[in-house]
């Protein structure tokens, strides 16, 4: 209660007193026939004084008790307004057990018809009954605890940046958590979309740096020795280390040559 309201409260139970006071004084100017003075305050019996102190005391009572419910109320219409947002939001006490929360988070983990619902039996984690539970780091003294969770479906899985923090009574000792769900479930794709496009860069290049680095080539034939010892075609290494494909043809020069050498050979066979 801040002191604008203390202020107003005590103007109010002095307003209150005074109008007793003053009532009381109006019905024993009518009945009794009594002085205004006498009547206020000179000719007022024991039992008099004591009935109005009572009156007194029972309407600052009242009036009290309803000023607490409706602070009561706009406490709890504040909680509401709070929870009442698109991120899903839920506030668990100090025995796991689930006091409020929004539609949205009733949206996506389901609302039951048990009363008495545990967070962990709602939406079961591999942090429950652990050290990294969010009400065991809370209550432990940290003022924010930040976790990744995730919600399977029949056919897909949504993911969430759940942040807890302290819940407080009146007396300001944590109580329990709030805990504000964010989903990050397309933020999740493009992750690992971007670790799958990396891991198919790396592989390119890794393949780039074998064609690239010393490779043993037979100065005859032309053959390739590969990691394991075996000699290789140098087009079949090739094929197998990129992406690259080969067809076979003839150059002019080997043309040439070979022709030649065939012109001398077949008119040998002729002759035989």
């Amino acid at each position: 209660m801040n002191n604008f309201l203390r202020q107003k409260t005590l103007l109010n139970l002095l307003l209150i007193g005074i109008s007793v006071w003053l009532f009381e004084t109006f019905v024993h100017l009518i009945a009794m026939k009594e002085p205004f003075l006498d009547a206020l305050a000179l000719e007022v019996t024991a039992h008099d004084l004591y009935l109005r102190l009572m009156i007194i005391t029972v309407c600052c009572f009242l009036y009290l008790l309803l000023m607490q419910n409706r602070i009561i109320k706009d406490k709890e219409s504040q909680i509401e307004n709070i929870l009442n947002n698109v991120i899903p939001v839920c506030i668990t006490n100090r025995n796991y057990e689930i006091l409020k929360a929004n539609d949205s988070y009733w949206s996506i983990w389901g609302r039951p018809e048990n009363k008495s619902l545990k967070c962990y039996e709602h939406r079961p984690g591999q942090s429950c009954h652990t050290e990294n539970c969010a009400l065991t780091r809370v209550v432990n003294g940290a003022k924010e605890f930040v976790a990744e969770s995730k919600k399977e479906y029949a056919n897909e899985t949504r993911y969430f940046i759940v942040t807890a923090r302290p819940f407080l009574d009146s007396k300001n000792k944590i109580a329990g958590i709030i805990e504000s769900f964010q989903d990050i479930t397309e933020r999740k794709k493009l992750e690992d979309e971007k670790i799958a496009l990396i891991n198919q860069l790396q592989a390119s290049l890794e393949k780039v740096k074998l064609l690239s680095g010393f490779i043993p080539i037979c100065a005859s034939c032309k053959k390739i020795r590969d990691d394991k010892g075996y000699w290789n075609q140098i087009e079949a290494y090739i094929r197998d280390h990129s992406e690259a494909e080969f067809s076979h043809g003839i150059c002019p020069e080997c043309a040439v040559k070979y022709h030649s050498v065939l012109d001398k050979i077949l008119p040998e066979r002729e002759k035989k």
